[in-house]
């Protein structure tokens, strides 16, 4: 078609075509989102760990910087990756509660950000909408926090401080663990479950 014709893709414009662009943010589905959001909290509770597991309890800062780090991946792979990232995460626990038995007065043995972390590796897993693997991750979770509690109970010193710490973890967990399930299931079709 020539440009004297005047066609539907020439038009005033001498046979150009038009380009269309997408408007912004068309292309973010909602796993492109909840991977956004993981990251910026990955990024967020990463900075406050390092210092808090150095500072505070003691951890010698590359073993910090690792700890972290790793838990902070974890969090970045539950949308996409649940079952590495439920490993990855109770790794994190179970290594920060080791690295941190000594401290004494502060909450063990996870500390507010490792926490605050494994919670929402566990309501990112449960926002998929698989119970089992929600349920998976939890359980996983509390196992790695526990054992080291369990470990220590021969030594008897530790049962006062870790045992609420515990508690408010598993109950907040369940919550959480919970909530996320729900809100999962009322996504139509598997908007989150889909790769980004």
């Amino acid at each position: 078609m020539s440009a004297a014709t005047g066609g539907a893709t020439g038009g005033a414009t001498g046979g150009a075509t038009a380009v269309v662009l997408p408007r912004p943010g068309a292309r973010l589905t909602p796993p492109v989102w909840l991977g956004l959001l993981a990251g910026l909290a990955a990024l967020a509770l990463t900075a406050v760990s390092i210092p808090v597991l150095s500072a505070l309890y003691g951890v010698f800062v590359p073993m910090s910087f690792l700890i972290a780090v790793g838990h902070g991946v974890a969090l970045v792979l539950a949308p996409y990756r649940p079952g590495l990232a439920t490993g990855l995460s109770a790794g994190a626990v179970l290594v920060t509660a080791v690295f941190t038995v000594t401290s004494s007065g502060l909450p063990w043995p996870l500390p507010v950000a490792t926490m605050v972390t494994q919670l929402l590796v566990c309501a990112l897993v449960a926002l998929r909408g698989d119970p089992v693997r929600a349920v998976t991750a939890l359980a996983v979770s509390l196992a790695a926090a526990w054992a080291p509690l369990l470990i220590a109970v021969v030594r008897g010193d530790l049962w006062s401080i870790g045992f609420g710490n515990l508690v408010t973890f598993g109950a907040v967990g369940v919550l959480v663990t919970g909530s996320a399930l729900v809100a999962g299931s009322l996504v139509p079709g598997s908007a989150l479950r889909s790769e980004p």
